[in-house]
C-alpha cells in the first residue's frame, strides 16, 4: 500500500523542478484531508495525483472527467473581460467575498477554503492584463481574498499556508498603498504569532498595524489593541494587558453585523469578544478563577453568527474549569466545544481541547472525562 510520504514523493516528481510544492509534512496533511473528504484537491493537485497514480481523472475521482490540462507549468487563463465588463466582474466578486465570509462563520474552513482559492485564481488571471486603475481595483479585492485565505488556513491549522497568504495580501496591499489592508495583515500576523507564543512578534506587529493609518475604524483598532493586550499577557504583564483590554472594550463595535464583514474589518470585535479575550488573558496569567467568571459572563453576549468564537470561548472555559480543579465541568464544557470544532473543521479549537484533555488525564476514570477523551480521540483520528 502506498504511504502518504510515498504519494507525496510521486506528486513532487510529477510536478518537476519548476513547480514548487509545500513541504512534505504539509503535503501529507493535505493528502490526509483529501482522503477524509475534508477538502477537495484543486485542479492542479488533481492533475498531479492522476500523474502520480497513473490514472485518469474519471478513474480517480469518478464522474465525467474535466477537460485535460496539457501543461502543469502554464495554466490556461480564464476568459478576460473587456474593459467595459471589469466593473461588473469585480462587483460580482466583491459580493461573493461577503458571502464567503458569512459562509466561513457558519460552516468553517473546510467548506470555504476551496471557494476562496478558486476566486483568488480568477483574480490572479484578471491581474495579468490589468493596468492602471483596473489593476488597483483587482489588487484591492485580491488582497482581501488573500487575507481571508490566511485566516481560513490559520483556523484549519495550516500555519505555513496562513503565513504565505498573509504575506501575499500584504504585498498586494502595499503595491496599491492600501494602508488599512496593510494594517489588517499586520493584525493577522500578530494573531498568528499568539499561536506560536512569540510575545515580541505579537506586540511588534500590532504596534506596526496601529502606525499604518491614523484613521482606522474603531472596531478595527479595538481588534488590534486587544492583540497588544495578549502580547503583554504572554509576557506576564497583567496591568498593561488589562489597561489595553479596557481601551479595546471602549473601541469595540456596540452591535454585531450578520457575519459578512460588510461593516468592515474588525466588525467581529464586539465588547463580548473583547471580554472573551480578557478571559483568555486571565488564563495565560494563571488566574483560572477569574477566567471562569469572565468567560461565563461574556459567552451569552457573543453574537450567534460567530459560532467558532463561541467554540473557542467554550474551549477556553473548559481549560479554566480544569485549572481551578473542576474536571467534570471541564469535560462537559469541552465536549460542547468539540461539537463546534468538528462541525467547522477548526483545528484551532481542537488544539485547545487537546491541551484540556492532557490536563484531565489524572481524572480519566470520571465518566464525563472518559466520554470527552473518547470523543476527542475519534475527532482527531477521523
Amino acid at each position: 500500500m502506498l504511504s502518504l510520504k510515498g504519494l507525496a514523493r510521486l506528486m513532487r516528481q510529477a510536478a518537476g523542478d519548476d513547480l514548487p510544492l509545500p513541504k512534505t509534512a504539509s503535503l501529507c496533511r493535505n493528502i490526509r484531508f483529501w482522503e477524509k473528504g475534508t477538502y477537495q484537491p484543486n485542479a492542479l493537485y488533481r492533475v498531479l495525483l492522476c500523474k502520480a497514480l497513473d490514472l485518469t481523472e474519471a478513474e480517480l475521482f469518478g464522474g465525467e472527467a474535466p477537460k485535460p490540462v496539457t501543461s502543469l507549468r502554464r495554466r490556461a487563463p480564464v476568459s478576460t473581460p473587456g474593459k467595459e465588463q471589469y466593473g461588473d466582474v469585480l462587483d460580482h466578486l466583491r459580493g461573493q467575498w461577503h458571502l464567503l465570509v458569512q459562509r466561513d462563520n457558519l460552516l468553517g474552513p473546510r467548506h470555504t477554503v476551496p471557494a476562496v482559492c478558486e476566486q483568488i485564481t480568477v483574480l490572479e488571471d484578471l491581474l495579468v492584463p490589468a493596468r492602471g486603475q483596473d489593476r488597483v481595483q483587482v489588487l484591492n479585492l485580491a488582497a482581501r481574498y488573500a487575507e481571508s485565505a490566511a485566516w481560513l488556513y490559520e483556523d484549519a491549522g495550516e500555519v505555513e499556508q496562513a503565513g504565505r497568504w498573509t504575506d501575499r495580501a500584504s504585498m498586494w496591499a502595499y503595491e496599491i498603498g492600501d494602508d488599512e489592508m496593510i494594517a489588517w495583515t499586520m493584525f493577522r500576523g500578530s494573531q498568528q504569532a499568539v499561536g506560536r507564543r512569540l510575545a515580541g512578534d505579537v506586540l511588534g506587529l500590532a504596534a506596526s498595524a496601529l502606525r499604518q493609518s491614523g484613521h482606522l475604524p474603531a472596531p478595527m483598532r479595538a481588534a488590534i489593541v486587544q492583540q497588544q493586550a495578549q502580547g503583554h499577557a504572554l509576557d506576564g504583564e497583567e496591568r498593561a494587558c488589562h489597561r489595553l483590554l479596557d481601551q479595546a472594550h471602549e473601541l469595540a463595535s456596540p452591535a454585531s453585523d450578520d457575519g459578512d464583514a460588510r461593516s468592515g474589518h474588525g466588525s467581529f470585535c464586539t465588547p463580548a469578544y473583547v471580554e472573551v479575550q480578557r478571559a483568555r488573558c486571565w488564563l495565560e496569567l494563571r488566574k483560572p478563577q477569574r477566567a471562569v467568571a469572565t468567560f461565563e459572563n461574556a459567552l451569552p453576549a457573543l453574537p450567534s453568527v460567530y459560532r467558532r468564537d463561541r467554540g473557542m470561548a467554550l474551549a477556553g472555559l473548559a481549560s479554566a474549569y480544569a485549572g481551578q480543579g473542576d474536571p467534570e465541568q471541564a469535560a462537559t464544557t469541552a465536549a460542547e466545544a468539540l461539537d463546534i470544532a468538528r462541525a467547522a473543521g477548526s483545528v484551532r479549537i481542537l488544539n485547545v481541547l487537546t491541551s484540556v484533555e492532557r490536563s484531565l488525564t489524572v481524572h480519566r476514570r470520571l465518566p464525563a472525562v472518559a466520554a470527552f477523551r473518547l470523543a476527542l480521540a475519534e475527532a482527531v483520528t477521523n
